[in-house]
Parts: structure tokens; sequence; C-alpha cells
């Protein structure tokens, strides 16, 4: 897949808008402060400035989506694949979610399966970290990350009792109705490859839980 695939385009334009709305967002807070410390009613400046200030991190951490796609489909990130201890890259990957932000739903952990598997560990704990994020914005009541094996590939997967995907959304997500995040993970996924097998990201209905299940399924 090159850069210049339309759907690729989409994704990143869209991308950029979104950036562009927020930091709009963020400006116009940041006149509404300076106008209230102007008006010497200072402590009325600080809700807009915390706004202000979560609408950049917002931002920045689009942009930083923005440009792992970009380099991805350029081919400027090739994985680095090492043997992973399973255990301890759960453990990260949930401190990263908690230090994101406040967790109103519990993320139970569902493991199973072998202690080590080769992959990218960096790579794969975004896409986790991004899809965990993702279910939390979208959740009811339950959220679960499981891990597992089948048919000699690694499976991971991040489930929750939200709405779950649209009827029309692509099981194999490869961005060309989804948004950065997702068109990351395809990219991701299919750049891990052992033998003829390449690596790959499902999107579909949790049977279980009912809501949207995210899968990377790794060689």
């Amino acid at each position: 897949m090159h850069l210049d695939t339309p759907h690729v385009i989409d994704v990143i334009a869209s991308g950029i808008h979104d950036v562009k709305n927020s930091m709009f967002d963020a400006l116009a807070r940041v006149h509404v402060a300076k106008q209230a410390i102007q008006d010497e009613h200072a402590a009325d400046a600080i809700p807009a400035l915390a706004e202000t200030e979560r609408a950049i991190s917002t931002s920045a951490g689009r942009l930083s989506k923005l440009l792992s796609a970009y380099r991805l489909a350029r081919h400027e990130n090739p994985v680095s694949m090492m043997p992973v201890e399973l255990a301890g890259f759960l453990d990260d990957v949930m401190a990263r979610v908690r230090e994101s932000g406040e967790q109103p739903i519990r993320i139970a952990l569902d493991r199973q399966g072998p202690d080590f598997w080769v992959f990218d560990r960096e790579l794969i704990a975004d896409c986790l970290v991004n899809a965990l994020q993702n279910a939390l914005r979208h959740a009811r009541r339950q959220i679960e990350l499981r891990i597992g094996e089948t048919g000699g590939r690694l499976l991971l997967s991040v489930a929750d009792d939200g709405p779950g995907f649209p009827d029309h959304f692509p099981s194999h997500a490869d961005g060309t109705r989804s948004g950065v995040g997702l068109f990351i993970a395809h990219r991701v996924a299919r750049l891990h490859r052992r033998q003829d097998t390449n690596g790959e990201l499902r999107l579909d209905k949790d049977a279980r839980l009912g809501g949207a299940r995210f899968e990377l399924r790794l060689p």
C-alpha cells in the first residue's frame, strides 16, 4: 500500500481536519480565558485553560498518530521483531491506559496461551492502548482485554459492551472507512510476517459482551 492510495489520503486528511478543529477550539478557549483575566475575573479563566490543555493534548496525540500513519504508508516503520514476555507486556499496556486519564470502567484481563511471543513490542502496544481508549469511550459497564493462541497465531483482543461497530463496517479494517488508529493497527498487523503468513486485524461484534471486538492476530 502506497501513500497515494486514495483511501490512505482520505484517512490522513480526515485526521488533519480533526486536529484543525481541535486547535481552533483551543484558540477560542484561550480567548475566553484571556478576556476573563483582563476583566479581573482570573478564577473564571481556570476552566477555559483546563479545556485548552485537554484540546492541545488531544491534538498532539492525533498528530502523532498521523505521523505514524504517514510513515507506515511509506514503509518507513520497519517492525522490530523480538521475543516479548507477555505478562509484563500486558502490565505495561494497562499502565499506559491508566496514565492517559480516568477509567470509569474496570478493564478485565483474560489471559491464556503462551508466555512469550515474537513481535514488535512498541507498535503492538500502541495498537492495544488505542483500542482500549476507544473502548473506554463507548463501553457501558464492561471491557475485556483477552490474550490467547489458536492455529499458531497469537490473539490479542479488546471487547466491550457498547453499541458495537455499524453494520456496514468492514470486518477486515484497512482504513477505507475507519480512522487513523485502525489504519495504523491494520498496517502494523500486516507488517508482522512469518513464512507465508501475515498478521491481520479483525473487527467484529463480541459474542459474549455484545459490543465491539478489536482483534489482532499475529503469526
